[in-house]
């Protein structure tokens, strides 16, 4: 059974200033809330599920809490329009960076991008072409939102998201090179190898990198536009950056 309270405190999560509040936020589906049971360094508080998913799934839930409730119950609980068969409530990772692979390899920063679907797709990128590091600066939504958590497909348990501003990113870092995406800049086919590692700026959706941040960047790249469109979306154009930097 699940009380009152517990339905009222897990629903709260949907709100990151309660996220904030608890330590606490929601993830969704057998193959995230899989994923989190074997991640041992993320505190899960507990599962939520239906009767056939604690038939088919519940003896990987040994050590968690588990609660099962009826369909019904779980759809009020869920933050999704189509609602999975589980959630899990989880204490968020604590993240560091590895200076070696800020100084070596390719790392995201993130200024302003508000919608989840786009950041959960960025961190499926990133995460696909093994890129360890994105940077959340100011605006951006919380990793934890729970469409991010859902629409980046596990990829919040395997990449380093890490709330910085960029001057202090540069402060830690003064030798790494800072590239900013734009319409404007050196087409990001033709780079040499020597130009290929750094941080690359991925602005806004709608307003691009703000004014704040291109004073700090020195260098620009672009992807040319071939045909008639007037820009990409964010999570696409950062694929092509990364698939580009990456593999040439």
């Amino acid at each position: 059974m699940l009380s009152k309270a517990k339905f009222k405190y897990i629903r709260s999560l949907e709100r990151k200033k309660q996220r904030q509040r608890y330590d606490k936020f929601v993830a969704e589906g057998t193959k995230i809330v899989e994923e989190m049971l074997l991640e041992p360094a993320l505190g899960i508080e507990c599962v939520v599920a239906t009767s056939s998913w604690v038939e088919k799934y519940g003896q990987k839930c040994q050590n968690t809490k588990l609660h099962e409730v009826s369909e019904r119950e779980l759809k009020s609980l869920s933050f999704l329009q189509t609602p999975h068969e589980v959630l899990a409530v989880a204490t968020p990772l604590k993240r560091s960076y590895d200076e070696a692979l800020i100084l070596q390899d390719i790392s995201l920063y993130l200024d302003g991008i508000q919608d989840p679907g786009n950041l959960g797709t960025i961190l499926r990128v990133a995460d696909w072409f093994g890129i360890s590091h994105v940077f959340l600066g100011k605006g951006t939504v919380d990793v934890y939102n729970p469409k991010v958590v859902q629409s980046s497909m596990g990829a919040f348990l395997r990449v380093n998201s890490i709330e910085m501003e960029l001057e202090d990113l540069i402060q830690k870092f003064p030798q790494v090179r800072i590239m900013g995406a734009d319409i404007q800049g050196e087409n990001i086919f033709e780079l040499k190898d020597r130009e290929k590692k750094g941080v690359v700026i991925i602005g806004n959706e709608g307003k691009g990198i703000s004014d704040k941040i291109r004073s700090q960047i020195k260098h620009w790249i672009t992807i040319p536009a071939q045909g008639k469109a007037e820009s990409l979306n964010a999570g696409v154009a950062t694929g092509i950056i990364c698939a580009t930097l990456r593999n040439g």
